[in-house]
């Protein structure tokens, strides 16, 4: 997974500065990070966000950014656009931090300008380092659940509850069956088989939840799952199948 890095100081030789550090740690970890932006105005970053819609983006803003939007300001606008956003203040109004608490913007780091150019490069690398960190960890346990949205309503389900996920007869809408019921919701069965690696495809439409089997027959090659509901796998999956089975048991 490769990291957005964004970056918003007003004083450009401090920008050049600030992307000059990233880069250097990016001669060891440039299939990780990439820097999308260096913007000398908050605009700038929100215009990046409305056309492009970051995920898991690392932000590292000054506070005082001479403009209409102040660094608290605006990273209370990223967090609206990119939810898992990694924000790192770079400034030296450290007296401030207690605000962005207020704000709930959810900084993970205050980093001060007026240090040794060394302890700087330091803060600057641990706030990387951290930041992917925290997201390899969220998106770990993103992997442990199935989330979905129904109109308005957010559903988020422990894997164990998911018995499998098939194509509706409505285009471009799945049906997710449940231990406890069926939901229809908008989604694409490639990008949930992608993002949910505890689900096994058994044929073009289903993925089903191995954990979820009732019992197998491979003669008619029909599955029985936990809740009642039954499914057929195509012959080509039979080899798969069983080792996935056996490996389950």
């Amino acid at each position: 997974m490769m990291y957005p890095i964004i970056i918003c100081e007003d004083d450009s030789t401090q920008l050049a500065g600030i992307k000059k550090l990233i880069s250097d740690y990016l001669l060891f970890h440039e299939k990780l990070f990439k820097i999308e932006l260096a913007a000398t105005a908050p605009d700038e970053v929100t215009t990046y966000l409305d056309t492009t819609q970051p995920k898991n983006g690392i932000y590292f803003l000054d506070i005082d950014l001479k403009a209409d939007i102040d660094g608290i300001r605006l990273a209370q606008i990223i967090r609206q656009h990119d939810v898992q956003a990694k924000i790192i203040f770079v400034t030296t109004h450290d007296e401030l931090a207690p605000l962005t608490l207020k704000k709930k913007v959810a900084a993970i780091d205050f980093i001060e300008k007026d240090q040794s150019l060394e302890d700087f490069r330091q803060e600057i690398f641990d706030a990387l380092a951290y930041s992917k960190q925290l997201t390899d960890e969220t998106l770990t346990v993103q992997k442990q659940n199935f989330s979905f949205t129904v109109g308005s309503q957010v559903y988020n389900l422990d894997k164990s509850e998911v018995v499998l996920v098939e194509t509706s007869d409505v285009p471009h809408h799945l049906e997710v069956y449940t231990v406890d019921g069926v939901y229809d919701f908008y989604g694409k069965l490639s990008e949930i088989e992608e993002k949910h690696n505890f689900l096994f495809k058994i044929s073009r439409s289903c993925l089903i939840n191995p954990q979820n089997i009732h019992q197998v027959d491979f003669s008619t090659r029909e599955i029985e799952f936990i809740n009642g509901t039954k499914q057929k796998f195509s012959i080509g999956k039979s080899r798969k199948l069983k080792a996935l089975l056996q490996k389950t048991l």
